[in-house]
């Protein structure tokens, strides 16, 4: 674990803003982290981590020094990843900091300091993006249910081994597709989020996509510049913002591509800074 001097840490904020900046992921909204809640153990503080905390204490006090930890705080950091491997999915690694205020007393004189480091194992989220669908649509019951226990749902999923996740997370992130898009939810990730997002929304445009290509004939593929502005709309983006980034793919864009096409090669080239 790493020690700062002093209490920098005051309230939860403050300690995810802290962990955010030591994990590489500061442009991460405390939003997106709070989703993951109920993925990880915050309940008290551990024997294993009051160990860490002592081991980290006694590398850099000589002698036996005693502490006590005034405040502490877990806290989740979501690392975003989509495997296309198979049927697409979002996969999302949950790693645990630790975050805690410490007062130690060194015999002469006593100061407080702040630990924080990542502990506990990492737990990953398989979320496949036809589930992702279901929950858009409210529709979950499309899905067979293996297994209930200790608040984690099973789901058969077609495609996918069985599927754990946490009810608590299925809830809340179902109640966040309600108010934002999914390319607005990936945006609260910062940039990692904005390096899914083109895959994760293009994977979802094809969903919907699917089974409506046969009814359109090879002289009506091609779509509108129009018909692309309305279909970034939907994903939360303003008029402006998509007149935007199509002027900027422009030059990626052919008139006999599908909107499915386009939105893909309009969304890729945002990502890449075009």
């Amino acid at each position: 674990m790493k020690i700062l001097d002093g209490r920098e840490v005051t309230h939860f904020k403050k300690a995810a803003e802290l962990t955010f900046r030591e994990a590489g992921a500061d442009d991460m909204h405390l939003s997106a982290a709070s989703l993951f809640d109920s993925v990880i153990d915050t309940s008290q503080l551990s024997p294993q981590d009051e160990k860490n905390i002592a081991a980290t204490i006694r590398s850099r006090y000589r002698g036996n020094p005693t502490w006590y930890a005034e405040s502490w705080w877990y806290v989740p950091v979501p690392a975003l990843g989509y495997d296309a491997v198979g049927a697409p999915r979002v996969v999302i690694e949950v790693t645990t900091y630790l975050v805690a205020t410490v007062e130690v007393d060194a015999g002469k004189h006593s100061s407080p300091v702040t630990l924080t480091g990542p502990v506990k194992k990492s737990e990953t989220l398989v979320i496949p993006v036809t589930f992702l669908q279901a929950v858009l649509d409210d529709d979950l019951c499309r899905f067979n249910v293996l297994a209930r226990s200790d608040g984690k749902t099973t789901w058969e999923i077609p495609g996918f081994k069985p599927v754990q996740l946490p009810d608590d997370f299925v809830a809340r992130l179902s109640d966040v597709l309600r108010r934002k898009s999914v390319a607005g939810w990936l945006e609260d990730f910062g940039f990692q989020g904005m390096r899914v997002r083109p895959l994760v929304v293009g994977s979802l445009l094809g969903l919907q996509f699917m089974g409506t290509a046969g009814a359109v004939s090879s002289g009506k593929q091609g779509c509108t510049h129009e018909q692309l502005v309305v279909a970034l709309q939907t994903m939360a983006y303003s008029a402006t913002e998509a007149k935007e980034m199509i002027s900027r793919a422009a030059p990626r864009l052919r008139a006999d591509q599908t909107l499915e096409e386009s939105v893909r090669i309009v969304l890729q080239n945002a990502a890449e800074g075009g």
